[in-house]
């Protein structure tokens, strides 16, 4: 089976090369790799064909789901392959990913970020252990689907007709969509945590807590679209979240509630104590997993990361709750100009109107 990567990029040529180094030097050399650059301000095309590889570039911005689709279009492959351009692909990864899919079991195939990446300071470590451990203990069949590094049959994608434009989320969700689309037509998704990518992307305190803020607002409003909140409620998962992050996002703002209501009442002393011990207890699988990779200092120092990173997902949950609840409201009679005209809030997912 014929492997295709593709590959779309809007101004990520600084991280480009090594997305492409990497897949030169794969066990399993791709038959092709087609880069889809998505209006970008800076040419990369002249990199690409320096490596012989495909390149193809879009006249007007129309985000990444449509550069996949033209990317899919040309492609040759019997296997679709679905990378970033900040990502640094495994050696053995292509290789792998033709072995799972060969097994006719299986339509798609997802992979995992490697858990340490080339930045050291504490919000990049504690971003990509967290992304490995959460991948990690998600179930080996998976109801989405990642497009960071994942696989998909060409006949699976096509009768699916492939990731849809109209889809808009700024906050991410087009590839979960997907999945979700392939598992209602009854194609299987497998996850293997061996299929790894190294992630490139650089972190601070401020872009960590801003980034899962609006993922939080964007993965709610997905589930909310999709009508898989009650899935979520009862499984206490969506996607590669987990069910003790979920917990812990609904403890650490009943914590700050409660040191915020105690000098109004001491019961809530007692409140807070008791929601500090639960974090803690929910939290201890992942601590134990940052001190068997990273130490006993590492695991103590990002505890209060771990609480802002609850928070501010929980917030911005809180803020996508409000924005879906006033989309539920009646239709409003509104009185303007003396004539009467009807305005109904439209579901906005992050600064696109829904269709």
């Amino acid at each position: 089976m014929d492997i295709s990567v593709i590959i779309p990029i809007r101004d990520g040529k600084h991280t480009l090369r090594f997305c492409l180094d990497s897949l030169k030097k794969s066990e399993l050399p791709p038959s092709e790799v087609i880069v889809v650059d998505d209006c970008s301000r800076e040419d990369c095309s002249d990199l690409v064909r320096s490596y012989g590889f495909k390149f193809l570039r879009v006249d007007r911005p129309q985000e990444a789901e449509n550069a996949r689709n033209m990317g899919a279009e040309m492609a040759k492959g019997d296997i679709l392959v679905f990378t970033d351009c900040d990502m640094v692909i495994q050696p053995d990864a292509l290789g792998r990913i033709r072995k799972s899919l060969s097994n006719l079991h299986y339509a798609a195939i997802s992979g995992v970020c490697t858990p340490e990446n080339d930045q050291r300071n504490l919000a990049a470590r504690y971003k990509n252990l967290w992304l490995y451990y959460s991948y990690a203990s998600s179930p080996k069949d998976f109801d989405y689907w990642i497009s960071s590094i994942g696989a998909v049959r060409k006949d699976a994608f096509f009768s699916v007709k492939g990731f849809c434009t109209s889809f808009q989320n700024k906050y991410g969700g087009g590839d979960l969509e997907f999945g979700r689309r392939l598992k209602k037509a009854g194609w299987r998704i497998r996850l293997d945590t061996k299929i790894q990518g190294k992630h490139l992307k650089r972190y601070s305190l401020w872009s960590l807590l801003k980034n899962d803020y609006s993922r939080g607002k964007g993965w709610f409003k997905f589930a909310f679209r999709e009508r898989i909140l009650t899935y979520v409620v009862k499984k206490l998962r969506i996607a590669n979240i987990h069910p003790g992050f979920l917990l812990s996002v609904v403890i650490s703002l009943a914590l700050i509630l409660s040191l915020l209501l105690i000098p109004f009442h001491k019961i809530f002393v007692v409140c807070a104590a008791f929601l500090a011990l639960a974090y803690l207890l929910v939290n201890y699988p992942l601590l134990r997993f940052f001190r068997r990779r990273a130490g006993t200092y590492f695991a103590l120092k990002v505890l209060p990361l771990i609480l802002a990173d609850h928070l501010a997902a929980g917030l911005g949950v809180i803020r996508a709750a409000v924005s879906c609840l006033g989309w539920l409201l009646p239709t409003r009679s509104i009185r303007l100009g003396g004539r009467s005209e009807l305005k109904k809030e439209s579901l906005e997912l992050d600064g696109q109107t829904e269709a």
